[in-house]
């Protein structure tokens, strides 16, 4: 059987500061109609995650919610293993448990480096050979019998 995952870059969120902590970080408004322009595009594709999983940093909340909203889909669940620098084998083994469990399509909103790790890790290729830009859209397919993974399209906000 297989399950559709859609991966799902945070958009674009204030600038890092030195002196101020990472976690706390918003949208701004480039963020926000990023956001609205995923939404859109799963609009016009009729793509319709039945389940939302989503990192508890505000920027990931803030794009997922900003998704949720304008395309009418399912409320996110928070998930610690999508937070940032969550090491690669415990986000790919707490998604492998979940996994069978899943809806036939899941949207998963999360952070770089670490979504093209997991990608990566899924695939069976290196993470150095992807690169999950802002408010990008990543879809795989996951066949639960032979474990295995399948890129079918990743498709950055400035070509949605």
């Amino acid at each position: 059987m297989d399950k559709t995952l859609y991966f799902l870059r945070h958009a674009t969120a204030e600038l890092r500061q030195p002196e101020l902590p990472d976690r706390p970080r918003q949208l701004i408004d480039k963020g926000v109609r990023q956001a609205e322009k995923v939404a859109a595009m799963l609009l016009r594709q009729r793509i319709v995650p039945e389940l939302v999983l989503c990192s508890p940093y505000p920027r990931a909340v803030q794009t997922a919610q900003i998704v949720c909203d304008h395309a009418a889909l399912p409320a996110m669940e928070l998930q610690d293993w999508l937070a940032i620098d969550t090491p690669t084998e415990i986000a790919l083994n707490a998604l492998l448990q979940r996994l069978p469990t899943f809806p036939a399509q899941t949207l998963l909103v999360g952070h770089e480096p670490d979504l093209s790790h997991l990608i990566g890790e899924l695939l069976g290729t290196s993470a150095a050979s992807l690169r999950i830009k802002k408010a990008s859209l990543c879809c795989l397919t996951f066949n639960i019998e032979r474990r295995q993974a399948q890129l079918q399209w990743l498709l950055p906000v400035g070509l949605m």
